[in-house]
């Protein structure tokens, strides 16, 4: 708990720091953001909302048809929660990697196994990364000339995550494919762990090792042979990717942007995203704001371009995050209550 908070503090400073710094290079007052604000199409602002809002509810659907392929019952309330942990921390630890734990949490608390947890959690990482994947290379393929606009360190975050991202989507599915690798990782760890002395944390470790992967390799076989499954995943994924660029068009559009101009801020913003994704920073706080800002000016003035990335980060970024910890606080109250009942009970 103190580290969680600890990282919050970290993230939310880190904010307040980007946004501050947007305002002095954009050369615009807090005073004439907040007139942005009020001349702001309110139809197109709802609609940034409800993506923003959908961002959690596409990945929540996704986690709940995973985990009904297991045979559960899974309501979309439970999938939105799983899916608000994942996302709340991910917005406060460095590179996103509170996430998957917070959401595995609540699942165990729903009386999940850990190998259904972990195989339903890499899937949907699979297909999110595969998703944002597609993005980029639609966005690389249909606007090649928006990666050449970008800044030198801009152009190099975004080879960097393009990279990172192309990785991590052959490393997942082998994992998925390949799951006698996981067995080698966890040998190999069994190894280190006894190479600094720890022989009885190596030797609990080791005992646990072939049931573990024995369930997850179940698992996982159940999940594969299901291809209507891994194409609705995709989808949902897809569609929840979308969600959170669509933010900015349109907020793009609130701000009278021009609707022609709305696929190529897509791609701008598709950009952005691969080129913060794995920035060892809570949220990418700073390094969003900086890209942003750098591809907004392909298409608006130096002063539009700081407003409208300072809307559309607060609208994808802190008000979906603040949606998730209300989700998250809430999911939590409601654990404590049905312990309470159960020892009362007893």
């Amino acid at each position: 708990m103190k580290k969680n908070i600890l990282w919050a503090c970290v993230a939310l400073g880190l904010s307040v720091l980007a946004i501050c710094a947007l305002f002095y290079n954009g050369g615009f007052s807090f005073e004439e953001f907040l007139q942005n604000i009020k001349n702001a199409s309110p139809k197109w602002l709802c609609a940034a909302l409800l993506c923003a809002f959908a961002f959690i509810f596409f990945e929540g659907l996704a986690l709940a048809l995973i985990l009904r392929s297991f045979g559960f019952s899974v309501k979309k309330r439970q999938g939105f929660l799983y899916a608000a942990a994942d996302i709340y921390f991910s917005s406060i630890t460095p590179s996103a990697t509170g996430g998957q734990p917070a959401s595995a949490y609540f699942m165990s608390k729903d009386g999940f196994r850990g190998s259904q947890v972990a195989s339903a959690l890499l899937l949907n990482l699979t297909m999110y990364t595969l998703a944002l994947v597609t993005l980029g290379t639609f966005s690389i393929v249909a606007f090649p000339h928006i990666f050449v606009e970008f800044n030198t360190a801009s152009k190099i975050m975004i080879l960097f995550g393009i990279f990172a991202m192309s990785a991590m989507a052959a490393l997942f599915i082998l994992l998925l494919k390949k799951q006698s690798l996981l067995l080698k990782i966890g040998r190999a760890l069994v190894f280190i762990l006894n190479g600094f002395h720890l022989e009885k944390i190596a030797q609990r470790f080791g005992a646990k090792l072939d049931s573990a992967i024995k369930n997850y390799n179940d698992c996982v076989a159940l999940l594969a042979g299901r291809k209507g499954l891994l194409a609705k995943t995709y989808i949902l994924n897809l569609l929840q990717r979308s969600s959170q660029i669509l933010v900015t068009v349109f907020c793009f559009f609130a701000m009278g942007g021009k609707p022609q101009d709305g696929l190529t801020l897509f791609a701008i913003q598709t950009y952005v995203v691969l080129g913060s994704n794995f920035v060892p920073v809570p949220g990418a706080a700073g390094v969003s704001e900086f890209i942003m800002y750098f591809g907004y000016m392909m298409l608006l003035s130096e002063e539009n371009a700081c407003g409208l990335a300072i809307l559309s980060r607060g609208i994808s970024f802190y008000a979906c995050s603040a949606i998730s910890l209300l989700a998250v606080a809430l999911g939590q109250f409601m654990i404590g209550r049905n312990k309470n009942k159960e020892e009362e009970k007893q």
